[in-house]
Order: structure tokens, then C-alpha cells, then sequence
């Protein structure tokens, strides 16, 4: 029974580090593949195709497409150009372009998961220069579901700041005013327009002020960025960013220079983290920027946080084997205690048992040969009896 008990023991123990080992490639891949999250999220993409041929845009999950820019046009004459080109009289335009270009890409991807266009001239409007070979170009960011906003009203300053080591990546900003938002930078005299003005482009500006940087300051006005309403209507600056590790950032665009952080107040760092123009909540951003840093810290020291989860399994094992030992040998004490009394009383029983089977032998014995001896004296006196009658019968007859 004992053996038994080790055997399953240890059959347990190799079951359980089996399981540890599972785990262990489990989480290789999971770093993995969240590695290629992070430099998907991070870095800036770009697609491109020729006319009749399909476009797509695509990002992990948790995120979405946010579009940079777009160009259809013919502005490259290498690009999209047929290998034997008919002859023709009039000089191609090399250098033409739809201006509906961007606003369509927002309209049929921005905040999608996937998109998928096919590349014509008929998608984006009047043909920009008939009888070329045009193309759609497309940068566009993968920005992520938890993230950072930060609103400015005309007249005011947008600051944007990072804790160190941490710094600012873009990956969205639109100035002017949009429908449903008379709450932000609300108007004194005026109704705001029934219609959306917005600048897209808007985001160029801000990526060059603030990218790669831990803290930048942009002044909304229309000084800084083209006015796309009507004069008199108050706008705002609205920007989504986030705040990457900087050696992530540096891996996805090394051209970014290694900043100086300036010591900064505290209480100024959490008033800047919680604006009050943002809309999202006071933590929005916080499990990404947690994340960031736990894979950091692993990426940058690989072999101390293997060797800390090689240690803490074989710890794990270890207790784990000293708390099955000493189940296993209490079950045993407790078992041997137990078949100590069990056998003594077996053994008064049995005891117990042999003394009534030889009591109650002996006065079967006894009761036997009482009723044998009656037996015997009735069958006496029988027969004496009998042997009178005849002789009385005998006499009798002579």
C-alpha cells in the first residue's frame, strides 16, 4: 500500500512538472508574440497598391487603424508603369493627385481592425489625370484600444509629458471642431455649425513636436494649423498618444536620439497624466504602459528573469515533493497507529470467541450425555416391563 502511495507520488510530481514545462513554452510564445504586438503598435506602417489591385490595411487586436496620410496620384513614374507602354502622343502627368484621397481612407478604415480597398480612380472621385497609371499610398499607425487623450481649446497651450523613461508616440490628432461635442471648448455667443470641420493632417504637426520627446508644448491657433471652419468658430485640438519605454521606441525607429530627462516635480507628473481636457479616465493607459515596462525589464535582462522563473519553479517543486513526503509518511504513522489497537483487539476477540465456543462445547457434552443416560434407564424399565407383561401372560395361560 505504501508503495502504491509513493508511486502515485511521483507520478504527480512528473505530471506537475510537465505542466511547468508547458507553461514555460507557453510563455516563450505569449512573449513572443506580444514582441510583435508591441513593434506593431510602436512603429509607423505603410501599404501600397496600383490601380486594379487590392489594398489592405491590418492591425493586431486591441488595436485599430489610425491613418496618417494618403496620396493617390501619379507621383512616381517608376511606380505602377507597364512593361511596354503604347505609344502615345501627348506627355503623360507624372505629378497629379486626388485631393479626396485622405478623407476617404478615414471614412472607410480609421478605427478598424481590418480594411480592404480596390484601387481605382472611381473610389476617390473625378479621375486626378486621365489615361496614367496611378497608385494609393497609405500611412497609417496601429493604435491601441487603451491610450491617452489630451484636449486644448483655441488660445491655449497642449502639453504632453511622460514619466522617464518613457516617451510621447502619436498616433492621432485632429484640429477644428466636431458634431455631438458642444460640451468641449464651448462657444460664448454663437451655436457651434451643424457640420464636422475637422483637420486631419493635423497630426503631422504634433508628431513632429512631440515624437520621441518625454515632454513638447504645441500652441493651438490657426497660426499653427490650417483653419478648416468658418471664421468666428471655436476649435480645439484633440491628440491620442501614449507613452512607450524608451528602448522600445529607439528599437522600432533608431533614429530617435536618446533624450535628456530633467528632474521634474511629482505632483506636476500626475497633474499632467490627468488632464483635465482628456477623455478618457484617470488610469486610461495604464495596463499598456505596465505591460511595456514588465517586457522591458525582461527584454533588457533575459537571463536574470529566466534564471528567477527557473528558480521559482524549482522551488515550487521542491515544496511541493516536501508537502507529498510528509502527507505521505503521516498517512503511514497514522495507519501504523491505528493497526496496533485494531490487531489486540482482534486478538481478545478471537480469544473471547474460543473460550464461548469451549464453554458452550462442554454443556452440549454434558446436556448429551444426560439425556443419553435417561434414554438408556426408560429403555430399561421398558423392557423390564415388557418381560413382566409376557410372564403374567404366560402364567396366565397355563
Amino acid at each position: 500500500m505504501i508503495t502504491d502511495t509513493r508511486r502515485d507520488a511521483l507520478d504527480f510530481t512528473h505530471r506537475l512538472l510537465y505542466l511547468c514545462l508547458l507553461l514555460w513554452v507557453r510563455r516563450i510564445n505569449g512573449l513572443a508574440d506580444f514582441s510583435n504586438y508591441l513593434s506593431r503598435i510602436i512603429s509607423s506602417h505603410s501599404a501600397q497598391a496600383c490601380d486594379g489591385q487590392p489594398l489592405r490595411l491590418h492591425c493586431p487586436r486591441h488595436s485599430t487603424i489610425s491613418i496618417q496620410s494618403a496620396f493617390y496620384g501619379s507621383g512616381e513614374p517608376r511606380l505602377c508603369q507597364k512593361p511596354h507602354p503604347e505609344p502615345s502622343h501627348s506627355h503623360p502627368n507624372h505629378s497629379c493627385s486626388a485631393f479626396t484621397a485622405l478623407q476617404k481612407l478615414l471614412s472607410e478604415c480609421q478605427s478598424h481592425r481590418d480594411c480592404q480597398l480596390s484601387v481605382n480612380h472611381l473610389l476617390f472621385g473625378k479621375d486626378p489625370c486621365p489615361g496614367t497609371t496611378k497608385y494609393l499610398h497609405v500611412d497609417y499607425k496601429c493604435k491601441p484600444t487603451e491610450h491617452k487623450g489630451h484636449v486644448a481649446c483655441d488660445g491655449e497651450s497642449l502639453v504632453l509629458r511622460c514619466k522617464p523613461p518613457k516617451l510621447l508616440n502619436v498616433y492621432a490628432a485632429v484640429y477644428g471642431r466636431g458634431l455631438g461635442q458642444s460640451h468641449t471648448c464651448p462657444e460664448d455667443d454663437s451655436h457651434p455649425p451643424p457640420f464636422e470641420c475637422l483637420n486631419h493632417e493635423a497630426v503631422h504637426l504634433v508628431s513632429k513636436s512631440c515624437y520621441g520627446r518625454q515632454k513638447c508644448a504645441v500652441v493651438v491657433s490657426n497660426q499653427t494649423f490650417r483653419d478648416p471652419c468658418f471664421p468666428g468658430t471655436r476649435k480645439y485640438l484633440s491628440v491620442l498618444y501614449s507613452c512607450v519605454p524608451q528602448s522600445l521606441l529607439r528599437v522600432a525607429d533608431p533614429s530617435i536620439i536618446k533624450p535628456t530627462f530633467p528632474s521634474v516635480d511629482r505632483k506636476e507628473d500626475e497633474a499632467e497624466d490627468s488632464p483635465k481636457g482628456s477623455r478618457g479616465p484617470e488610469a486610461v493607459g495604464s495596463v499598456v504602459s505596465n505591460s511595456l515596462s514588465a517586457y522591458v525589464y525582461i527584454t533588457e535582462h533575459s537571463e536574470m528573469a529566466a534564471l528567477l522563473f527557473i528558480s521559482s519553479v524549482c522551488v515550487g517543486l521542491l515544496l511541493t515533493l516536501l508537502a507529498l513526503s510528509v502527507r505521505v509518511s503521516c498517512w503511514c504513522h497514522r495507519r501504523a497507529k491505528r493497526g496496533r489497537p485494531m490487531r489486540r483487539q482482534e486478538r481478545a476477540r478471537e480469544e473471547e470467541d474460543e473460550t464461548e465456543i469451549s464453554v458452550v462445547s462442554d454443556a452440549e457434552a454434558k446436556r448429551f450425555r444426560s439425556q443419553d443416560t435417561e434414554g438408556l434407564s426408560r429403555r430399561t424399565v421398558f423392557k423390564s416391563e415388557v418381560v413382566s407383561t409376557r410372564a403374567q401372560m404366560f402364567l396366565s395361560g397355563k
